[in-house]
């Protein structure tokens, strides 16, 4: 029995500590206000839901423009950039182009004002050495045709000999075949009538 009884104290001490448990919370709970447990406790509501869509639906336009915005303004750089290399490229050339304008007229009128060297008398020296340049190509060109025919010619000769040397050793083998193959048929016949 003294079991029993020392159960049941240990049973109420356990429910004394709870019920204190239970005021305890009930207390700070009461402590809270009430508008932060009716958020924190409800689902959202549609008009919640909607809101968030809408939101969310405004916010992915608005990237998708900013996306936009960025494209177009990379491609009119990209444009910048390739137009400006262009321009300066044509502007080099012409600069080059005036520079050489510039020299060449100053030696056009630095010879034709020099004593007995006038333009015409180059141009005709021009015009011999490019003759004899041509005449020497023409003339080596034609030096290696010849050659080239030279040896052409001998290797159609060696040909033609080497052909003539093979004729001659495939008759000659040809007609030793003949005169064996003559002397078989004549050992058989013979050797038919004397079995018969």
């Amino acid at each position: 029995m003294a079991t029993t009884a020392s159960t049941t104290t240990k049973r109420s001490g356990a429910t004394t500590s709870r019920s204190n448990a239970r005021k305890s919370t009930t207390t700070r709970n009461a402590s809270r206000s009430t508008a932060s447990r009716s958020t924190a406790r409800k689902s959202p509501t549609k008009t919640t839901g909607r809101r968030t869509r809408t939101t969310a639906q405004n916010k992915t336009r608005d990237a998708a423009a900013a996306n936009a915005t960025a494209a177009k303004t990379t491609a009119k750089q990209g444009r910048n950039v390739a137009e400006r290399a262009g321009l300066v490229y044509v502007g080099a050339v012409l600069e080059a182009r005036d520079r050489v304008n510039e020299v060449a007229t100053e030696v056009a009128e630095a010879l034709t004002t020099r004593r007995g060297v006038t333009l015409r008398r180059l141009e005709r020296r021009g015009q011999t050495e490019t003759r004899k340049a041509r005449t020497r190509a023409q003339r080596l060109i034609r030096r290696g045709e010849r050659r080239f025919d030279r040896e052409v010619n001998a290797v159609e000769r060696e040909t033609a000999r080497r052909n003539n040397v093979v004729t001659k050793q495939v008759a000659t083998v040809a007609g030793r075949i003949e005169e064996t193959v003559q002397a078989g048929v004549a050992a058989g016949e013979r050797v038919v009538k004397n079995l018969a």
